[in-house]
């Protein structure tokens, strides 16, 4: 008998033992479709929109599916902030929300879950789950909508940015929260303008999947109000790595909600730091690679061969070519007359980058030790890239070729031609740098056009006979696709344009990259654009109010507001022909 027992008591050990290392780890089941549904919330332990609450916070929010176990910083984040650290613990499809620290009474709150939260499948939250309460008898109820104009980067990889109010004024003094950001060499008068790389906004929210979204539970006042991608979830802009936009200032928000105005902004570097030349390396036995902090503007780089060179102790040498890489990160130099085994510096005395930001004159040289490559060892010339594509079937009439070289290559070694609907068709070549060149047919190509363009190459030093080598085919699209339209901005001026967008649901679209097209406005708004593929369309407008023709972000260091945008939500279905007007096509078009 004591044995049949001593025999259950280790089964019954063992059965245990089996369901707690089955349980040690938290994995999605095998097998089946892949879940793909985002975990959604289906119960709180907290009524949203509830007033007199306990300072004591502590809820469970639960969902429709079990969530990762150990959610990461900043998934879920309170406003106004709270002296205590929100604490979080998950617990299956549970997740607990508390702190040690009392709130404040008398204040209104909103709790916001973010896309952080995801499923063991890695599903985010499909937008941001809120809920407002209040420790007092009433909630604050103002409110604000905004929309973040989100690139297609940042939706396919389902990142969201935040939308953060900061007070502006006296007010500021009596925020708790903010003593521990105060700049202590200001007195309290001065220190009326929030700084947002170092504080805590009071209010936040996250945009949904569209780009929009609301902030609830604001009292009114003076803000400075700005959007940023918080990839490490602290609620800070770290603007050395983080893309932000700020609104104009200061957003009143007022008791009066009608007059409140939709805040609309784009995200874009808005990096202070010092731009440099961070390192030179050796691509072969003349050409050098240079990188810096920040893509450049090659031309700001070459304005002037003498502006980049080599020095040593006795010898300054410069560059006889530059270019810049295929990929459009690195600038290439080519010197004909380096030393073998010899320490060169190199030094650049001006560049700029995509914001007009001017390098250093502190950080602006790198150091390179020279040695000479084995012929056997250096790479062969070959094209890197072209544009269009090999086999893209709607490129647009008179759009040149575009062929990207890994290294400088001369125009007497390209013995091109070029075939437009099988017949051999005179060519333009144009050098663009020491490596890329464009390509047109005299005269340009029309549309419903199949484009050929050949290389005479022999295969070997010793051949004496050339073979013709395809490098490009591809077709025009079809003037039945083809469209013009015309149409009037509202609000718009001689300094609004316009941006047409291709939406991955085009189905005219076979392009391995969405195709932007620009437009002009009159004083009026009026603009007229050709030669659009027929498709759908994400529409844009914006006024480029400092003329580098692209949308800006504003600024942190001066403090400056973004340019101003709209766009409508319904995209543009564009047929084929002549006779569009945007007016017809798309209803209600928001005002700039």
């Amino acid at each position: 008998m004591r044995n049949k027992y001593n025999i259950l008591l280790i089964l019954i050990i063992l059965v245990i033992l089996v369901q707690i290392f089955s349980c040690a780890t938290v994995a999605p089941p095998p097998g089946g479709p892949e879940d793909k549904l985002p975990p959604r919330v289906k119960g709180t332990t907290l009524a949203p929109n509830s007033v007199n609450q306990s300072i004591n916070l502590d809820l469970t929010l639960q969902f429709d599916e079990w969530i990762v176990q150990k959610p990461p910083n900043g998934a879920v984040a309170i406003s106004p902030p709270i002296l205590g650290r929100l604490r979080l613990k998950a617990d299956g499809d549970k997740l607990r929300i508390y702190s040690t620290e009392p709130l404040d009474s008398n204040t209104t709150y909103t709790i916001t879950v973010t896309n952080a939260i995801k499923d063991l499948r890695n599903n985010p939250l499909e937008k941001p789950f809120q809920i407002l309460f209040s420790t007092g008898p009433i909630l604050d109820s103002l409110k604000a909508d905004f929309s973040v104009w989100l690139y297609d980067s940042l939706i396919t990889k389902k990142k969201f940015p935040l939308v953060a109010l900061y007070p502006i004024g006296k007010t500021r003094t009596t925020k708790r929260y903010l003593a521990k950001f105060r700049d202590s060499t200001l007195t309290a008068e001065a220190d009326t303008i929030p700084n947002i790389t170092k504080e805590i906004p009071q209010y936040f929210a996250q945009t949904d999947s569209l780009g929009n979204g609301t902030l609830h539970g604001m009292q009114k006042g003076s803000y400075l109000v700005a959007a940023f991608l918080d990839d490490n979830n602290n609620q800070k802009l770290d603007i050395e790595g983080e893309i932000a936009g700020i609104a104009p200032f200061p957003f009143e928000l007022t008791e009066v909600m009608e007059n409140t105005p939709s805040l609309r902004f784009s995200l874009g570097d808005l990096d202070t730091s010092s731009f440099s030349l961070d390192a030179v390396s050796q691509k072969d036995n003349k050409e050098i690679e240079l990188s810096f902090s920040r893509r450049i503007i090659l031309d700001s780089l070459f304005t002037q061969k003498s502006n980049c060179f080599f020095t040593t102790a006795k010898d300054t040498v410069f560059p006889s070519a530059f270019y810049m890489a295929s990929n459009g990160e690195k600038a290439m130099l080519t010197f004909d007359d380096l030393k073998n085994d010899t320490l060169y510096t190199l030094r650049c005395l001006y560049a700029k980058d995509s914001l007009g930001r001017s390098l250093d004159s502190l950080r602006n040289s790198a150091k390179l030790r020279f040695k000479k490559i084995p012929d056997n060892e250096i790479i062969t010339t070959f094209i890197s890239k072209t544009e269009p594509i090999s086999s893209a079937e709607d490129f647009l009439p008179e759009k040149p070729i575009k062929i990207y070289y890994n290294r400088p290559v001369s125009t007497d070694t390209l013995d091109f031609r070029l075939f437009v609907n099988e017949d051999s068709v005179a060519m333009d070549i144009k050098r663009i740098d020491a490596a890329n060149f464009e390509i047109s047919s005299i005269p340009k190509w029309k549309t419903d056009s199949k484009i050929k363009l050949t290389q005479m190459k022999k295969d070997t030093l010793v051949d004496t006979l050339s073979k013709e080598k395809i490098l490009l085919q591809f077709s025009t699209v079809q003037k039945l696709k083809l469209a013009s339209l015309k149409g009037e901005i509202p609000g718009g001026d001689a300094q609004t344009i316009v941006i047409f967008r291709e939406t991955a649901s085009s189905k005219t679209r076979r392009t391995p990259q969405a195709r932007e097209f620009k437009a002009y406005c009159n004083s009026s708004g009026s603009f007229e654009i050709k030669d659009l593929p027929s498709g759908i369309y994400k529409l844009l407008y914006f006024k480029d109010l400092n003329g580098d023709g692209r949308l800006t972000p504003g600024s942190i260091y001066p403090l400056r507001a973004g340019e101003p945008w709209a766009a409508p939500t319904e995209e543009l279905i564009l047929p084929n022909g002549d006779d569009n007007f945007l007016k017809e096509l798309l209803k209600d078009l928001p005002s700039l």
